[in-house]
Order: C-alpha cells, then structure tokens, then sequence
C-alpha cells in the first residue's frame, strides 16, 4: 500500500499543475475578454459628456465671465452640441466599436487631443 501512494503522489502533482495552469489561461482569457469589450451606452454618454466639457473649458471666452454665466453658457454650448444630429451618430458609433480599455483612457485624459488619441 505505500508503494501506491507515492506512485500516486507525482501524478497528482502533475494534475493539480495541469489544474493551476488551466485556471490561469482562463483567468487571463477573461481579462483579456474583459478588456475588449465594447463600451456600454451609459459608458459612452459619460466619455463624450466628458469630451464636450473638455472643449468647452477650452474656450477662452468663457474666462471673461462671472461664475453663474459661465456655468449658464456651459449648459447652453452642452445642449446646443447634445442636440446636433452628429452627436446621435457618434453615439451610435461608440456602442459599436469602442472598446472598454479605450474608454477608460478617454475617461483619464486630461484634454481633448489627449481624449483623441485614445480613439485612434
């Protein structure tokens, strides 16, 4: 009987490494899985939400401004843009093929061309 065992010892080394090694590939399968995932429709309402902001704090007109009309002219240029039928498309289009690891980049940008280059 202790000749079995330690027969038996080696293999089962082999198999729980097999095991080990199989979780792993898995594990990194769904990250990379994960990772290429496309955006959903509330991740990229929040990336171009951002980008507008991002173009708007850029307008040097806006520095003139008091406080309360500055804020008033941002929700104005944001419904304006919110509005234009391209803004529908691009929507569309990030659903379709922009991918989780490029949003996240997009949401850490910290200016548009920055924000762009996430895209390309």
């Amino acid at each position: 009987m202790m000749m079995l065992r330690s027969r038996n010892r080696p293999r089962s080394r082999l198999v729980v490494m097999a095991a080990g090694a199989s979780a792993l590939v898995l594990l990194v399968g769904l990250v990379l899985l994960l990772r290429d995932r496309s955006a959903t429709r509330a991740q990229c309402t929040e990336m171009l939400d951002r980008y507008i902001d991002m173009t708007i704090e850029a307008d040097p007109e806006l520095a003139r401004l008091t406080p309360a009309q500055r804020e008033a002219a941002r929700e104005m240029k944001r419904a304006i843009r919110k509005g234009e039928k391209s803004f529908a498309q691009v929507q569309g289009k990030c659903e379709a093929e922009v991918r989780r690891h490029e949003y996240d980049c997009a949401m850490q940008a910290k200016t548009p061309n920055d924000w762009e280059a996430c895209l390309d």
